[in-house]
Formats: structure tokens, sequence, C-alpha cells
């Protein structure tokens, strides 16, 4: 996620020696993609529609807010 207007300093979050465990900073993947919808200028509680049924774009996902301040 390099660029894309983001302020970040290398990695986002920590795992444990093993990278087995998320130690801080944990991230769910509709957050992910929020965050990547947001960096894009796009709304990531936008809807597409199926016929006439809303499909959220992210699954309710939140942009992480560290990363753009």
């Amino acid at each position: 996620m390099a660029g894309g207007s983001l302020k970040h300093h290398g990695a986002y979050g920590v795992t444990d020696e093993l990278s087995k465990k998320i130690v801080e900073n944990p991230l769910s993947v509709p957050d992910f993609q929020a965050t990547i919808h947001a960096a894009l200028g796009i709304n990531p509680a936008h809807e597409l529609f199926d016929g006439s049924r809303p499909v959220p774009i992210t699954d309710s996902g939140k942009p992480i807010a560290a990363l753009f301040g």
C-alpha cells in the first residue's frame, strides 16, 4: 500500500517473533479493503446493487485512521 496519499513509515502493526500472533494493531480484511478504497477516494460505505439488493463494497470495514493522519 505504498503511496496513495497515506502517511505511514513502514509496516502497520506488530506480530510475535514467529509472525503467528498479532501483538499490536490487529486489522480485519474489511478494514484493509476500506483503507484501500479510502486511499483511492472511494467512499468505503458505498453500496453496489445486485438488482434491488444492496451489496456493501467493504463488508462494513472502517479505514485505518492512523494511516491518513
